[in-house]
């Protein structure tokens, strides 16, 4: 089960539910097919307004649009879909060489958790550009957008002519280390091909995913897997971590942008532990705290150093609760793994009254199908303001 809590002082933003469709496919074969809900109508028709000297008819743009979708609707086998995007944490990770491209070589186990984003799309009537909104402010809608982009790059890559109208239902917080923006990107290039009938495999996907962005053919993954080159090397492994391990995520409200991160991190600083036989201890013993190595701490305590008080306080809190703490990627979220509770010190004080908190389990899923949302899984909003948490 994951349920998020955000600290805030403000009510939880919700797009109007004029915004998007609200129509899904419960579920989807591993060949497209799916089956659908009812289709909903926007529900505003067209206003008379009578007066004493003149009757006034106020057009509603809405109906053009129901027409427009309905049209699609009816040519199109599969026309809208409803898929989870998860996000992820880096159990281990360690950086091994700089390159002479700027980039740096990792070794990191990724694994799947059950804290996402959900994403509807819907087959858009235009033939030039895709719409996205959002719950939250502060998220570009252009092609900034790692879905926009992932579209756009499944469309040069098959010669597809959809665009579609997409909504982000945004969980995962941004600046965090969890991926999330990649998993969109992901998720958006997995369900292009669906519309298209599945043309692309899934290696197909995952090799393209890279041109756009590192963290992305992880997510084409089983759900584990150990990441090499700039983490778009992707070896599946077996999960070697249960699935029903509980974890804790908690991210402050700062963010660590991954470019100062990497500006601090120094090579001669860095573990010297082989990450094969980091993960050969997790495969075969576990998490504990010794295998929890991540190359990035430091660099990011010092562009952060908030970040490091909160990471020793949870380990003191915590009093043996978790069995290992850790930072996920370039940070800033930290995480408690082995209880799903935090340590009461973020709810007593107001320094951390604005935190974002999960709970989370790892996920995997299974070949020719996506991601699934836990059955289970609930969202709850304690005092914060979900926008301070996301880009």
């Amino acid at each position: 089960m994951a349920s998020s809590h955000l600290l805030c002082n403000h009510h939880l933003f919700y797009p109007s539910s004029k915004s998007f469709p609200k129509t899904s496919f419960s579920s989807f074969t591993p060949h497209g097919s799916a089956s659908i809900h009812p289709k909903v109508q926007f529900r505003r028709n067209s206003v008379v307004k009578a007066t004493q000297r003149k009757l006034e008819v106020v057009y509603d743009p809405d109906e053009r649009i129901n027409k427009l979708a309905n049209e699609v609707d009816k040519d199109a086998p599969l026309s809208r879909l409803t898929l989870f995007s998860p996000c992820k944490i880096n159990v281990f990770l360690r950086i091994t060489n700089k390159r002479e491209d700027g980039y740096h070589d990792l070794a990191s186990l990724f694994h799947a958790i059950s804290l996402g984003d959900i994403i509807k799309f819907s087959l858009s009537p235009s033939k030039t550009k895709d719409r996205l909104s959002t719950n939250v402010t502060g998220v570009p809608l252009d092609d900034r957008n790692l879905i926009i982009k992932a579209l756009n790059l499944y469309r040069k890559k098959t010669g597809s002519d959809n665009f579609f109208w997409i909504h982000l239902d945004k969980k995962v917080p941004t600046g965090a280390g969890l991926g999330g923006g990649s998993s969109n990107a992901a998720t958006a290039l997995w369900a292009a091909n669906l519309f298209n009938g599945s043309p692309a495999t899934e290696k197909e996907l995952q090799e393209w995913s890279s041109e756009i962005g590192s963290d992305i053919p992880f997510f084409f993954s089983c759900g584990a897997a150990y990441c090499t080159g700039r983490g778009e090397v992707v070896q599946d492994i077996f999960p070697p971590l249960p699935s029903d391990l509980p974890m804790v995520l908690i991210k402050p409200q700062e963010a660590c942008p991954t470019a100062e991160v990497y500006k601090h991190f120094r090579l001669d600083l860095a573990s010297k532990v082989d990450p094969l036989a980091l993960l050969e201890k997790i495969s075969t013993n576990g998490i504990s705290q010794n295998v929890c190595i991540n190359d990035l701490e430091a660099p990011a305590f010092q562009v952060l150093p908030s970040l490091k008080r909160l990471k020793q306080r949870i380990i003191a809190a915590s009093r043996g609760e978790y069995d290992a703490v850790l930072m996920s990627g370039s940070g800033s979220t930290i995480v408690g793994i082995g209880s799903p509770d935090p340590p009461r010190f973020v709810y007593d004080e107001d320094d951390y009254r604005d935190v974002f908190l999960s709970e989370a389990n790892f996920i995997t899923r299974e070949a020719n199908e996506w991601y699934r949302e836990p059955a289970s899984a609930t969202a709850t909003c304690k005092p914060s303001e979900i926008s301070r948490n996301m880009e």
